[in-house]
């Protein structure tokens, strides 16, 4: 399965219930109580990504945006722009933060351009202990001590620096608690965790033996649906865009196609 950035809004969703309270303190993230996840994709801006960005709200009204790298971003240029579109969109403070895992250690934080100002919060998991963790999350398990801590431990702990096990190793271990816990809907918590932040730098065997496990969960039966009807939309808005061109009725392409009356106005103002 490839988790794609059409689905985000559902991972983040599920994210919503999976980071309650001020649980991403465990991976560096403080004064983050999480309320509820917002839509990320913005029409009128085109950002080029391949990793997962989230957008959520937080209790004291700020956004928090999380993104996902697992190479050095060169300047802040890209992630300027989206959240000036965020800013514009929500009229909300924005708070970004930059998840960067393997081998990044350091990165910029600040842009200088003038009159415009920029800083965001780099948190690098290769610096963080992933033996710790697992051992952290292994023994709660076994003790019927879960804590909604440990799921962000397991969901960033194939990211961390491991000295006592391999990556492969690590990830077998990942795979084997997340069959240990007993409820589903800590699996499905867990699904969106480690598929939305790690599903798409993971090998594709990786992401299998991930599948296999939790095939079964809501989430991913969610995120399959989202999948299909994302497929459906696109298919619908290329139709449109054809139909425009040739200038047929917006009323004839609405009834064509399915698409609402924004949708196809929105469409017709990128014609070129």
């Amino acid at each position: 399965m490839k988790v794609a950035r059409s689905g985000n809004d559902i991972v983040a969703k599920h994210l919503t219930n999976a980071l309650p309270g001020e649980v991403l303190s465990v991976i560096g993230i403080h004064d983050a109580h999480v309320v509820r996840a917002l839509p990320t994709e913005l029409p009128q801006v085109e950002v080029h990504q391949e990793f997962t960005d989230i957008l959520l709200e937080l209790a004291d009204g700020r956004l928090l945006h999380l993104e996902f790298q697992t190479t050095r971003e060169p300047n802040l240029y890209r992630f300027g722009a989206y959240d000036w579109a965020i800013a514009e969109r929500y009229k909300r403070p924005i708070r970004t933060v930059i998840l960067y895992t393997r081998d990044v250690t350091e990165a910029p934080w600040k842009l200088d351009a003038g009159s415009m100002q920029y800083a965001v919060e780099n948190v690098y998991l290769g610096h963080m202990d992933g033996d710790a963790a697992l051992e952290t999350v292994k023994r709660h398990l076994a003790a019927h001590e879960w804590t909604e801590a440990d799921r962000v431990r397991l969901a960033f702990a194939f990211h961390m620096r491991f000295e006592r096990r391999t990556r492969e190793e690590a990830f077998g271990e990942i795979v084997e608690v997340v069959q240990r816990v007993p409820d589903v809907h800590e699996q499905n918590y867990l699904a969106a965790l480690i598929l939305g932040f790690s599903g798409r730098v993971m090998a594709d065997e990786q992401k299998e033996r991930l599948r296999r496990v939790l095939e079964m969960t809501d989430f991913l039966k969610e995120l399959e649906k989202e999948f299909v009807e994302r497929g459906e939309w696109l298919k619908a808005r290329e139709i449109a865009n054809n139909l425009l061109a040739e200038g047929v009725p917006t009323e004839v392409i609405e009834k064509a196609t399915g698409l609402s009356r924004e949708e196809l106005e929105e469409l017709r103002k990128h014609l070129h």
